[in-house]
């Protein structure tokens, strides 16, 4: 019996070990068996892959275990056109970032899925600002695109400017100069009479049409018509006109190489956004960008401060989508999910690498933590920005609104100097648009002007 319970334990000994080692050896099989993930992301620049490197792999390492990332770029002139050329071809192209501008392009392009069919639900998404939300949605109001961070415009303005030629030395009093068009035009009359014409309101006109390009998000159109009042025509060409008879304008196009030095001399206020304007204290901190660390030297550092436009804009901002017919949307939703929805994660980023990331309810925090900017001598901006973002408000964007703004534009340069009337403005305008679009309009009437 002693011998017999011995052997019985002994086989059952070898028969638990055999199996341990046949579990193991399945186990060590299983995992050298599991596929690799070929990742497909697409952008026009290293910043996406840089922020999923440092924060998304690190946070994210048994998801991304066995993925490999593809990085296709391509040059930003012709990124957008590429991307959709790709999708219509059936390549897969798992995740894509867009700007702004490419915002209603994706959003109506067919080979992008919307959020809600990769898993991302209507409840993770409500803090997001609204703004980000209409510009990455198709025109069902169905969300397709996702912001990483939002880019709520602003105003930059010289503080020493203020206080030389205008007499004002506070935030707040500024603002309120700058909440209207006709105080806004009112000041740079100001300007170049107290500065002897030395310094001017903006660089260029052009700077202008980011307002206008919000203000007129999704109204060009109506029922797939163009319809825009006379009256809407005269208000933005008029801003431009009263604007040019006060000699606001430097006429240095944005960006070119004279631009540069204006932010040093010459200039009052740019057009910016938080992207422009992100500085760190801390003397490791690898942040540049035109305003801030590239021109620590400049004699303009840290005496800017911010303001509201009076007319809230967007100025850049990442968005991310899936295409269609990726294989792996659900490694896809959760990088969507992480960058864009989960508020530890953009805590993370955004303070970071100063980002003005899409979340209100962590904008909402930093806001009132008063984090210092040297661009602003110490001043805390996010507060400012967080006042735009909540501000703007607007239509979903159509796939005209660029080319038509653009066309309305090109007549305010004529306008503004007097070499043509208010009538034939708004025909001209009408004709361009019915020339370049004739499926949105019909051939205007010039005996109607």
């Amino acid at each position: 019996m002693l011998r017999r319970s011995l052997l019985r334990t002994v086989s059952l000994m070898i028969v638990c070990a055999t199996v341990a080692i046949h579990l193991t050896a399945c186990g060590k099989d299983s995992k050298k068996d599991v596929p690799t993930v070929n990742l497909r992301i697409m952008s026009w620049n290293e910043d996406f892959r840089e922020l999923m490197e440092t924060y998304f792999i690190p946070h994210h390492r048994e998801l991304m275990e066995n993925v490999e990332i593809e990085w296709i770029t391509d040059e930003i002139n012709s990124y957008r056109g590429s991307v959709q050329k790709r999708l219509a071809e059936g390549e897969s192209i798992d995740l894509f970032l867009g700007d702004h501008n490419m915002a209603p392009f994706f959003a109506a392009d067919e080979h992008v899925a919307r959020l809600s069919q990769i898993g991302i639900t209507e409840e993770e998404l409500n803090n997001q600002y609204h703004f980000a939300r209409i510009l990455g949605s198709d025109v069902d109001g169905q969300q397709k695109g996702s912001a990483m961070d939002c880019e709520p415009g602003v105003l930059l303005y010289r503080a020493d400017y203020a206080e030389k030629y205008l007499g004002i030395t506070h935030q707040e009093e500024m603002q309120e100069k700058l909440s209207s068009w006709d105080s806004f035009i009112a000041v740079a009359g100001t300007l170049n009479e107290q500065s002897d014409g030395k310094v001017k309101m903006l660089s260029s006109s052009a700077e202008l049409w980011k307002s206008v390009d919000c203000a007129m998000s999704g109204l060009w159109l109506s029922e797939g018509r163009l319809s825009v009042s006379d009256d809407t025509i005269a208000h933005w060409l008029t801003i431009v006109r009263s604007l040019e008879s006060v000699k606001a304008f430097a006429g240095v196009k944005t960006l070119d190489d004279d631009w540069y030095s204006l932010i040093d001399s010459g200039v009052f206020c740019f057009y910016a956004a938080p992207w422009l304007c992100k500085s760190s204290s801390a003397s490791s901190a690898d942040i540049t960008t035109i305003f801030s660390s590239a021109r620590r030297s400049g004699a303009s550092f840290g005496k800017f401060k911010t303001s509201l436009a009076p007319d809230g804009f967007v100025y850049g901002g990442n968005w991310l989508y899936c295409g269609q017919n990726s294989a792996h949307k659900d490694i896809v939703a959760e990088i969507i999910r992480s960058f864009t929805c989960e508020a530890d994660f953009m805590k993370l980023i955004a303070l970071a690498e100063m980002k003005y990331v899409n979340n209100s309810k962590v904008c909402d925090e930093l806001s009132t933590m008063k984090i210092p900017n040297p661009l602003f001598d110490g001043l805390d901006a996010f507060s400012v920005y967080n006042s735009a973002a909540r501000g703007l408000e607007f239509s979903a964007p159509t796939v005209y609104d660029a080319s038509v703004s653009q066309l309305l534009y090109g007549q305010s340069k004529a306008y503004s100097k007097g070499e043509i009337r208010l009538s034939e403005a708004s025909y001209n305008f009408r004709l361009n648009v019915w020339k370049k679009h004739e499926e949105i309009t019909s051939e205007p009437q010039k005996n109607m002007y």
